[in-house]
């Protein structure tokens, strides 16, 4: 090299950060992502945040800031953070696919519709938009599409969450043949979730096909003993195959069904009355009190109004009323016959929660038939009741009814069937897998009854 000669380095671009900053930046990057891992999503999007301060067009930061604020629950900022990576990478697949779920998290499922489809097109072969875009569609009740979205996704590759979420869409329909087959197709298939059975077993018993229904019920029962769905269609089945014996023992009244009446009010209430009047007050002014929503599978009644959790604090007077539930249930299963040995008593679960929540009939109204799928053990509790329930006639209206089958069943044979008077102060007990219902009734008040779940916990 001559002494004339002159090296120059190449111009810096002015975009680019300097080593300081460089090595700032990868040292954030580490960190957010071994916070990632860590399972501590919120720190990690401080980190992501420090980087966007720094590099504020990082397409791949904002994208992963998004997943990050979603996991932390923030499915606002998530869409939003998503949306400014959408601006610099529109072409991004996964981005659109990822504010989709966003939105869907939002409630914002037509703006998720159109997020599912543009990751889709871009990506034809995106399994996971075709799916999801098949549940939103569920969700908005355009559920011949949703099949169709479905269809494409187990087109591409064949999956068990796929084939269940075809079946239930199809079962929706009343394609009751399709929606079998696919549940069958999906319990072939690895990483099934049980709950097909449930999905099976319902679709078996609406078809008609009770034979079909108890082996199902009987693979249900094999894997999970407790499982009250289970058990509730496996009596009705038996029942419906005239097995009426097999059905009794399952449905058994006498030995299961315990009516308590209070007498004596509990400690710090002057009278029975007056500890009703306290539960009522407290259900009428909870603020969760309201309407169902007209597409609920059991509380669908205009007049009908419900309540949340109920043992969530303030409790109010619904501490004293969880301690007498716990001392009734204590005593329920101190008197139950244990012998002989039955399937309810033999997987009683050793550790439980009390779930508990109130509904008002208003003037008129009904329950369908149901069970409710997470109590062990159920109790309806009445603190007040219309004038039209002490009525001792044939129509039983408002009365506690046992033992009917949902009309979606179609079942023909004689139910098994136990008709109980509410009184106020009156506490009914009895399996969680035992239908109940409410007989309709019409009167000028209004019926407010607090029921409660023995849900097992591990």
């Amino acid at each position: 090299m001559s002494g004339n000669d002159v090296r120059r380095s190449a111009p810096r671009d002015a975009r680019a950060p300097s080593a300081a900053i460089a090595a700032r930046i990868g040292h954030l990057q580490r960190q957010a992502m071994a916070l990632s891992q860590a399972g501590r999503p919120r720190r990690a999007l401080q980190a992501c945040r420090q980087i966007l301060a720094l590099q504020p067009e990082r397409a791949d930061v904002l994208a992963f800031a998004g997943t990050l604020a979603l996991r932390a629950g923030d499915a606002a900022e998530a869409a939003a953070l998503y949306r400014r990576a959408l601006a610099l990478r529109p072409d991004f697949a996964e981005i659109h696919y990822n504010l989709g779920n966003a939105l869907d998290a939002l409630g914002r499922r037509e703006d998720a519709v159109a997020a599912y489809r543009e990751a889709a097109a871009l990506r034809p072969d995106f399994v996971p938009a075709h799916h999801n875009l098949g549940n939103v569609l569920r969700a908005l009740g355009r559920t011949a599409e949703a099949v169709a979205a479905y269809r494409r996704a187990l087109a591409l590759q064949q999956t068990a969450a796929g084939e269940r979420d075809l079946g239930i869409a199809l079962h929706e329909l009343g394609r009751l043949d399709e929606a079998i087959a696919a549940y069958r197709r999906a319990l072939a298939l690895p990483g099934h979730r049980i709950d097909v059975l449930s999905n099976l077993a319902n679709a078996l018993m609406e078809k008609g096909d009770r034979s079909g229904t108890l082996e199902v019920c009987e693979r249900y029962l094999a894997l999970e003993p407790r499982n009250v769905e289970a058990l509730a269609l496996k009596a009705l089945a038996l029942n419906e195959l005239g097995d009426r014996a097999g059905a009794r023992f399952l449905i058994d009244f006498d030995r299961f069904v315990q009516i308590i009446d209070f007498a004596a009010p509990p400690p710090g209430y002057p009278s029975l009355s007056a500890f009703n009047a306290a539960l009522v007050a407290h259900v009428e002014a909870h603020p969760s009190l309201k309407v169902p929503p007209k597409d609920h599978p059991t509380y669908h009644n205009d007049a009908l109004e419900i309540t949340g959790e109920l043992l969530a604090e303030p409790k109010g007077p619904m501490a004293t009323f969880e301690e007498m539930m716990k001392s009734a249930l204590a005593r329920y299963l101190a008197t139950v016959p244990p012998y002989p040995p039955h399937p309810f008593l033999e997987h009683f679960p050793e550790k439980w929660r009390l779930s508990c929540w109130a509904t008002r009939l208003n003037g008129q109204g009904h329950l369908d038939p149901h069970i409710h799928f997470s109590g062990y053990v159920g109790g309806v509790y009445y603190p007040l009741l219309p004038a039209i329930v002490a009525r001792q006639d044939r129509d039983g209206a408002g009365w506690f009814e046992l033992g009917r089958p949902p009309q979606r069943f179609a079942c023909t044979a004689p139910p098994l069937l136990r008709r109980i008077q509410p009184k106020e102060g009156r506490l009914l007990l009895f399996p969680g897998y035992f239908f109940h219902n409410t007989v309709p009734f019409t009167a000028d008040e209004r019926r407010i009854s607090i029921a409660f779940d023995v849900v097992p916990r591990e």
